[in-house]
């Protein structure tokens, strides 16, 4: 048992991979065509080194979408790296590729069947020890889908610690109105592993349900309010589902003894001529449904955190007090206090005895001001009044 013990410990040896040095960096391109009603976009970036930080979007490029009967629609940048089309609306009878002409070289996706995606039945969720687990339910009654695939994008609303009534503004404190309260904040993102898969191609009928599409810990802070999911489905063909499914392995699925062994991810873009560089990304074409959920944190059983990475304590929100009097140095102090805007203006203090304003509080910005740690006070579309 000692000699087996010593040699486990004694057989570990670091492993610094040669990828980390390589100054390769490969042609990463990431999108659905939308064939119906909506807009396209597609994002060209390009590999990194697992060391390094920085995003490398692939400015410039021409993209087009093409069909098999010589059709040509093409998109333009609207960010670096992005390249989009308003509702191409594609016609059902024919097969679609992306063409693109980077910097590096020319590349081009296989012709792809244009899917049309069943509608997504309904989202729900569980609510687990730790947080909330969504599903959602589908179907194909004609059977011609099969396999799907679903991302999501997430938004959910957080407070300040501190609530902010007066904005200061020309040397002096006014009233917030409506437009400038700064207390309550919606912060949007888009996971990055969230893409999922399944086949009902052994199953009778084209039915998935009970699928889980999405999980979110408590500890995050994205439920101590509202939580907003929403959900995008695609149908998709075997050999898409085949290159997302080892993906999702590659990516998540490894670290045990027990889990698959790494496997190639092969895609179905591919350089052309002496351009021998590989590239990563899988294109399909499709309609795209969706649906959203809200979820309110009141419903969680348990307590929710007080403290969220990323936003301030109560350590770092003490609370200073401008005094009114003397009145004839009061703009002076103002001035002192918030002209910097490192410091905000919170509520007035009011005399127990004479009812009057006494003093205003004060805070540090980041604990007044909710877009400090990255939302913004402008209510979604979609966003129910009164959440």
């Amino acid at each position: 048992m000692l000699f087996f013990l010593l040699a486990l410990t004694t057989c570990k040896k670091p492993y610094n991979p040669t990828i980390v040095s390589t100054d390769k960096s490969y042609l990463v391109v990431e999108g659905v065509i939308n064939s119906g009603n909506d807009s396209t976009f597609i994002t060209l970036s390009h590999t990194i080194k697992l060391n390094a930080q920085q995003y490398m979007p692939e400015t410039g490029a021409r993209v087009n979408v093409e069909s098999d009967k010589n059709d040509v629609y093409p998109l333009s940048e609207v960010k670096p790296g992005i390249y989009s089309i308003a509702q191409l609306n594609l016609p059902a009878d024919r097969k679609y590729r992306l063409h693109i002409f980077a910097s590096k070289g020319e590349y081009a996706s296989d012709y792809v069947e244009n899917k049309t995606t069943p509608p997504i039945d309904s989202i729900y969720s569980q609510i687990t020890k730790s947080g909330v687990q969504f599903y959602a339910d589908s179907h194909d009654p004609t059977g011609k889908t099969r396999y799907y695939r679903w991302d999501y994008d997430e938004t959910w609303t957080y407070f300040s610690l501190i609530h902010s009534q007066y904005l200061y503004t020309n040397h002096h404190l006014v009233f917030r109105n409506p437009d400038s309260l700064v207390d309550v904040c919606y912060r949007h993102a888009r996971p990055s592993n969230s893409f999922y898969v399944a086949t009902s191609n052994k199953l009778s009928q084209d039915v998935i349900s009970h699928f889980p599409v999405g999980y979110v810990d408590v500890s995050s802070g994205k439920l101590n309010h509202v939580y907003s999911l929403h959900l995008k489905e695609y149908a998709i063909t075997p050999e898409a589902f085949t290159f997302w499914e080892n993906l999702k392995k590659n990516t998540e699925q490894l670290g045990s003894i027990f889990d698959a062994q790494p496997s190639t991810i092969r895609g179905n873009i591919h350089p052309i001529g002496d351009n021998a560089e590989p590239v990563i990304g899988f294109v399909s074409v499709s309609t795209i449904t969706d649906k959203r959920i809200f979820f309110a944190g009141r419903q969680l059983p348990y307590e929710l955190p007080k403290h969220i990475d990323g936003a301030p304590d109560n350590d770092q929100c003490v609370e200073g007090v401008v005094p009114v009097a003397p009145p004839e140095s009061l703009d002076f102090r103002l001035e002192q206090t918030f002209a910097s805007g490192d410091t905000l203006p919170a509520v007035a203090i009011v005399s127990k005895v004479t009812f009057k304003i006494v003093g205003y509080s004060y805070a540090p910005r980041v604990c007044i001001d909710c877009r400090v740690v990255g939302g913004t006070t402008i209510r979604p579309d979609y966003w129910p009044i009164g959440l």
